[in-house]
């Protein structure tokens, strides 16, 4: 068995030499054999193991399982630590369930214990254990990801005896002649794995078949396979159709539309995971609404888990926190140019405006000499724009959308609405609100990252350049001449 044990663990590269081994060891039949086959790896692969035992104050005999652990520590020398935790206080005071508040306080301690060193954290899981997660997944409702049972490795964790069952664990530890402790709570029905495990998988061995285990074991890892590819086929088309912009998420519907159905749901819940940045009560429901929105005008939005919103736009789904893009207050307030502020444009002095959100606007002016513009310096950076400064009529405003705003679109200067413009290039509703725009009384020069109105733009007959460019201003600059 150790040998089927050291092949598993080679197989996934669970531990290289040289590696510090953090294994949680309760006292129990399963930890007992983790450390025993971890002391016989070190005999083939050199690593440090250093040994954790938590004691959760839920038993009146635990501290008898921390002193069994320490004595086998003692034997091999290893480094013992012994961390007390009240886990049922700390279920009651974060409103979790006792086990969770175990496993949490648990997975802390290996992870301080490993700390910076280079290595891994051992639990002992085993084949049955595996089984019956699966079986609690399938009986509880769950996508393809909770049918894979309990993967071998998963970041610093490892899994050393997921290849063997726990009759062959308790065979080993009989035939080397190894005590071990026994949790009163693990003969108890009060838990849900724990009626599996007596009632439901002890009667599939007995009454089905005796090798039950090893099959749904085997099912397992054929579903895990296919969990990877469908994994690997998601992150494709996340990238393919999916554009994130600070924090906000849009799916491109035609794209997304294009893909098998099975990856439009995990593309979905690869959105609502990442912008909530927690799977946990996202499920299928979440997914079909989603979907559904994908059909439906342009402008409905739904609520979702973690503050989240969905919207349908023109071009597919928004979604993010309510905090976030798509319910962002307008914070541009209107800048006009002042007297003052013209007069140094003129002198040649550069002006930087503050815009709000860390952005700025450079202003200056380029005096063209007189052979004329070399039009192969005239910037293409969206958010860099040259205008014929001679051109502008008024004094130049920086705000947002109003009434009866409008470009030319054209070298015949025939004109269009700003509302019908954005209509035309499909921005949302309520995004246009908030767009940046340079305007000269209710004609718009530039509307800051898309284009310009043709009426501004520089020529033969240019004598005066305004450069205009907006970036991004980690100090947030006051407007300063």
């Amino acid at each position: 068995m150790v040998d089927r044990v050291l092949q598993y663990v080679r197989e996934h590269h669970m531990i290289r030499e040289g590696d510090c081994i953090v294994a949680g060891v309760s006292g129990g039949a399963d930890s007992v054999c983790l450390l025993m086959m971890l002391l016989e790896i070190r005999k083939v692969i050199p690593i440090e193991i250093r040994v954790v035992h938590v004691n959760h104050l839920i038993r009146p005999d635990a501290a008898k399982d921390a002193a069994y652990v320490r004595k086998l520590c003692l034997a091999d020398n290893l480094p013992y630590t012994l961390v007390e935790a009240d886990v049922e206080k700390e279920a009651r005071r974060r409103h979790i369930s006792t086990e969770e508040a175990g496993r949490e306080i648990r997975y802390a301690a290996f992870a301080k214990e490993l700390g910076s060193r280079k290595g891994r954290i051992a639990i002992a899981h085993n084949m049955n254990d595996s089984c019956e997660t699966f079986l609690f997944h399938l009986f509880r409702g769950t996508a393809l990801r909770g049918l894979t049972g309990i993967r071998p490795v998963r970041d610093q964790i490892i899994r050393p005896l997921l290849c063997i069952s726990r009759d062959e664990i308790e065979c080993f530890l009989q035939e080397r002649n190894v005590p071990y402790c026994i949790d009163s709570t693990n003969l108890e029905d009060n838990y849900s794995r724990n009626i599996i495990r007596h009632h439901i998988l002890d009667t599939a061995v007995r009454r089905i078949s005796p090798a039950a285990v090893s099959h749904v074991s085997d099912a397992c890892g054929r579903l895990n396979e296919a969990y990877d590819l469908i994994a690997d086929l998601t992150s494709q088309a996340f990238e393919a159709c999916v554009t994130v912009t600070s924090k906000t998420f849009h799916i491109d519907r035609a794209k997304f539309l294009a893909l098998h159905s099975t990856i439009q749901g995990y593309v979905v819940m690869e959105v609502l995971a990442q912008a909530a940045g927690s799977r946990k009560d996202l499920g299928a429901v979440h997914v079909r609404q989603i979907r559904e929105l994908m059909d439906r005008q342009c402008g409905r939005a739904l609520r979702l888990p973690y503050r989240l919103q969905a919207r349908r736009d023109y071009t597919g789904v928004c979604v993010c926190r309510e905090t976030d893009g798509l319910t962002q207050e307008v914070v541009l307030s209107e800048i006009a140019l002042s007297a003052e502020e013209t007069e140094a444009l003129a002198a040649g002095r550069e002006l930087v405006i503050s815009l709000g959100k860390d952005r700025i606007m450079r202003a200056k002016l380029i005096f063209v000499g007189n052979n004329g513009i070399d039009f192969k310096n005239i910037p293409q950076n969206k958010y860099t724009k040259w205008f014929d400064y001679d051109k502008i009529e008024r004094s130049i405003v920086i705000r947002t959308r109003r009434p009866g705003d409008y470009l030319t679109v054209n070298a015949a200067d025939q004109r269009k609405t700003l509302k019908a413009y954005l209509i035309d290039r499909k921005i949302p509703q309520q995004e246009r609100d908030r767009i940046c725009l340079v305007t000269d009384g209710n004609h718009v020069i530039w509307i800051v990252g898309e284009r310009i109105s043709n009426h501004y733009k520089v020529g033969g007959d240019t004598k005066t350049v305004l450069s205009l460019t907006v970036e991004e201003d980690a100090h947030q600059i006051s407007s300063q001449v």
